[in-house]
């Protein structure tokens, strides 16, 4: 019987492996499903998720040649999705100061419009550009948000909201910074800043154009112009929130001129942005001890960090 270099038999070793790789694809099917019934079962999908990819990695290590190899693999797989998360986590606080200080009221502020038509197309096209460098999930959230100190509760604004899930889908597409999925294939080296950008933009415009198009002229949204005298009061601007909004902003869209520049990983850039955020409001906030939830360390209690941790437990349970 030939041996490796453990010792241990290769047939052994070839049916340990075939049982510790069933043994996963079981944990994983499992796993998946209770994040899919995650509200059936009343069980947090971010749970679920980690205790998925630790159960995945014990089952490697018992079947792997030896520990210090299921070590060196879970080590380097731990190193490519925490450039991920840390990117994500960046984002997300960053959107999330912004918001804190009504930047984005910025937007809301400039749109003007009472026809119905011409509203929907500038939803559209102002979706389409934030999700360019937000995440499309982040995007959808913001302007779902905007959109009720925009337009009272209606069948209309219904009908905006979807505008706004096509739009943030279509704008992030084209970037290396739009979307999760591209973001992960970005941040690994597999696609291109500027070549992405030139062959998607294009197709991109075209998938928001399309539908927009299609419901300005088969919905019934063409009468006269709508009264929203009833909106929501929007909320005053936080001190400095133009700076703030336009530091924020500025430090998204820095981040891939950051990766060309220096060629460190773009979660650095994030984080580099973060870190000039935090000091920034850390400066104009000083002394202010009723403008808390401006600082960095309050915003940090309200982005979604489940959702980085169910990330972090599904992106290992597959890496490998």
């Amino acid at each position: 019987m030939a041996f490796n270099q453990s010792g241990v038999g290769l047939p052994m070793v070839v049916s340990f492996n075939r049982i510790g790789d069933v043994a996963m694809a079981l944990l994983f099917g499992i796993g998946y499903a209770g994040i899919i019934f995650e509200h059936s079962l009343a069980l947090n999908k971010s749970g679920v998720g980690l205790l998925m990819a630790v159960s995945l990695w014990v089952v490697r290590s018992i079947g792997a040649p030896s520990t210090e190899i299921a070590v060196s693999e879970l080590t380097r797989a731990t190193a490519e999705v925490s450039e991920i998360v840390f990117f994500l986590l960046g984002a997300m606080t960053i959107v999330e100061i912004v918001n804190a200080h009504q930047g984005f009221n910025l937007i809301t502020d400039n749109i003007t419009t009472r026809k119905p038509r011409t509203l929907l197309w500038l939803v559209g096209f102002v979706t389409f550009l934030l999700s360019s460098f937000l995440d499309n999930l982040t995007s959808t959230v913001v302007m779902v948000s905007l959109l009720r100190k925009l337009v009272p509760p209606s069948e209309f604004r219904k009908l905006l909201g979807a505008v706004v899930v096509i739009a943030a889908n279509a704008g992030g597409a084209w970037t290396p910074i739009g979307d999760i999925t591209t973001t992960m294939l970005w941040i690994h080296g597999q696609l291109s800043t500027l070549q992405t950008m030139k062959i998607l933009f294009v197709p991109s415009v075209v998938s928001l154009a399309v539908p927009l198009a299609l419901i300005s002229l088969t919905s019934d949204i063409n009468g006269k112009e709508q009264d929203f005298s009833n909106v929501l009061a929007s909320e005053q601007m936080a001190p400095r929130g133009k700076l703030v909004f336009s530091v924020g902003i500025g430090a998204l869209f820095f981040v891939p001129v950051f990766k060309v520049v220096t060629g460190l990983p773009p979660y650095m850039g994030m984080l580099l942005g973060l870190g000039v955020l935090w000091i920034l409001t850390d400066a104009i906030h000083n002394g202010e001890s009723e403008r808390k939830n401006l600082k960095i360390p309050e915003a940090l209690s309200r982005i979604d960090s489940q959702g980085a941790l169910f990330l972090l437990g599904t992106l290992l349970s597959i890496s490998r």
